[in-house]
């Protein structure tokens, strides 16, 4: 079952259930709870995760004892993802919180091989975090080959890899290396991270959805947020919903075998 709440206060009660039923009655109490939202550009929803829906998820964290909260992103445009934090209003709106905003483009990682020469670098502090949650914001826009893509849950990780690591020149602002075949390095991607660091929760913004292009396009209302325990099961949710096919890195999924998954 994949939940689909419509309001900021479902939201809370829905999240607070599942943190509930995931961790019992200590909740969140003393933990480290790391944060990736979809900031790879200094541009509002639903071009990036909504403050609203950040600032909700933030405060029910807070309310189920967290001891410490980590919002983390790698940015995929000029700017860096602590600019980007600042320049969208979130570190000024959760000044209140016991937070931390980390650029991963500036942490130590570690390579992670899911198959043979095949290696994606993750960072290593996902390993200091007791509960870690992804908060991507839904996209679709036309890929590399100018096919109908979904950006949500399996691509909110394409932000943690170091940028440095994958461009393929020196002032890039992308990760240009992952672009050679887009869907089997999404797909990469999440086989790592559930190797590496699996995430226990995905809260997917939906309250607006972007169509057309990553960085501009048409901003259609929709007023759903899916909360989920799996990635590939959230992003099924999302096409089901919206009736679109699935794009080809869920196809190369399909088959996986994925190893330590807490969603398993």
């Amino acid at each position: 079952m994949v939940p689909i709440v419509s309001t900021l206060t479902q939201l809370h009660e829905d999240f607070f259930q599942q943190i509930e039923q995931q961790h019992g009655k200590k909740l969140l109490r003393n933990k480290k709870v790391f944060l990736k939202p979809n900031i790879g550009y200094p541009k509002p929803a639903p071009f990036t995760t909504s403050l609203e829906v950040l600032e909700q998820v933030v405060e029910t964290v807070y309310e189920a004892g967290a001891k410490e909260i980590i919002i983390a992103e790698g940015s995929t445009s000029h700017s860096s993802a602590l600019e980007n934090f600042k320049l969208l209003g979130f570190k000024e709106a959760l000044q209140n919180f016991p937070i931390s905003f980390v650029d991963l483009a500036e942490e130590e990682s570690v390579a992670i091989t899911i198959r043979k020469e095949v290696t994606h670098f993750l960072p290593t502090i996902l390993l200091e975090m007791d509960y870690r949650l992804s908060l991507p914001v839904i996209k679709f826009y036309n890929d590399d080959e100018g096919k109908l893509f979904l950006s949500n849950a399996v691509k909110n990780f394409f932000g943690l890899p170091p940028k440095a690591r994958y461009k393929s020149f020196e002032h890039s602002y992308m990760r240009d290396a992952l672009h050679k075949d887009l869907h089997q390095s999404v797909a990469d991607i999440y086989l790592a991270v559930e190797k590496f660091a699996p995430f226990h929760l995905y809260i997917c913004d939906g309250m607006k959805l972007l169509k057309g292009f990553a960085e501009e396009g048409a901003v259609e209302s929709w007023g759903k947020i899916i909360i989920a325990t799996n990635a590939v099961e959230a992003d099924l949710k999302v096409l089901e919903l919206l009736q679109r096919p699935p794009p080809r890195f869920l196809g190369l999924l399909k088959n996986e075998k994925v190893p330590n998954s807490l969603s398993s």
